[in-house]
């Protein structure tokens, strides 16, 4: 077992590590929207984006990017479709090439690790891949109350178990430890009610699927573009891991942890370019790492990384600074 992979298998099980793991990731297309089904060339893009990160940085751990898979494959999802449309839809199928062509990107992706690490795979909310295609949380809401609520129950379902097979397959096939299940609060006055009844409900489906693949999964309550959650939502879901906007929640890791007290805690840092990763100095950087791990000297449930995923632009050398400094701080508790 390598050192990276037993240092974080200590924090999974209670125990103290030699140093606290660290993990940051980038995305590796300029728009990571585009679409890359059957497109080898971006395919290999996302694949040498990784080699390259890996072989640059060393991270402790990493989320491997589903860049170029994030549009969900059926166009009758729409708010065009009528209800009769919506109400025959059926699942894409476990071997259709959204699906496998996701399950041989991580093999690839995995296949050139220059060491065992801990890996996982950005899955996104069965709600989430819904508004890829129905353009935003403004979008989803038109939606939900466009059709019946059998209507929207079916197509949540069909695509909700569409994802858990694709999870349970990176798992099981393609040797991801587990999913980075990444989910959030719907912005609309009528959020709490969808949320309940809607996006919850098919986010266990998911997840659930991933447990029960033997993943360690990380729930990753989304803040992208400024979005608030309301993190006690979250309290339940079945996930080891979980990571939160600390910037935009204003909810410390510290804190956030007293919410979540069987859970492994990751992040620490904001993850915009007005945020202290990418634009701070070494000092400050190296600082604010000494003062996270400090506030978890009575717990060793803590994985440093930051809010979400990092600008493109942020320079290795901060990254590696964090990591000095986990390193050198990790010495001085000892």
């Amino acid at each position: 077992m390598s050192e990276k992979r037993r240092i974080v298998r200590s924090v999974l099980e209670g125990k103290k590590p030699e140093r606290v793991p660290v993990g940051f990731w980038f995305h590796f297309f300029e728009d990571e929207l585009v679409e890359a089904t059957s497109n080898e060339a971006l395919i290999a893009r996302n694949v040498e984006g990784h080699r390259a990160f890996i072989e640059a940085f060393n991270p402790d751990f990493i989320k491997l990017m589903s860049d170029g898979y994030f549009n969900y494959p059926n166009p009758i999802i729409s708010l065009t479709a009528t209800e009769d449309e919506l109400g025959a839809i059926q699942s894409i199928g476990a071997n259709h090439p959204w699906i496998e062509e996701q399950i041989t990107l991580v093999k690839r992706q995995r296949a050139q690790f220059k060491e065992d690490i801990y890996s996982f795979y950005n899955i996104f909310s069965p709600v989430t891949y819904l508004k890829f295609l129905l353009g935003g949380d403004a979008q989803f809401v038109e939606f939900v109350n466009s059709y019946s609520a059998a209507t929207i129950n079916h197509v949540l379902a069909i695509v909700a178990n569409d994802i858990a097979v694709l999870s349970a397959r990176v798992i099981q096939e393609a040797g991801a430890d587990g999913i980075y299940f990444s989910t959030q609060n719907i912005r609309s006055i009528i959020e709490t009610e969808i949320f309940e009844n809607i996006v919850k409900p098919n986010d266990l489906i998911v997840l659930n699927a991933a447990n029960e693949a033997g993943g360690i999964n990380i729930l990753h309550i989304c803040g992208y573009e400024g979005a608030k959650n309301r993190l006690a939502d979250f309290v339940a879901y079945p996930a080891q891991i979980v990571n939160w906007a600390t910037a935009v929640e204003k909810v410390s890791l510290v804190e956030g942890h007293q919410l979540f007290p069987d859970k492994v805690v990751l992040g620490g840092f904001g993850n915009t370019t007005e945020d202290l990763i990418f634009a701070g100095t070494q000092a400050a950087i190296q600082n604010e790492t000494e003062k996270i791990i400090d506030s978890f000297s009575a717990s060793p449930s803590l994985l440093i990384g930051a809010d979400c995923t990092v600008p493109r632009e942020t320079p290795l050398e901060h990254l590696e600074w964090v990591r000095q400094a986990a390193i050198n701080q990790s010495a001085i508790v000892e």
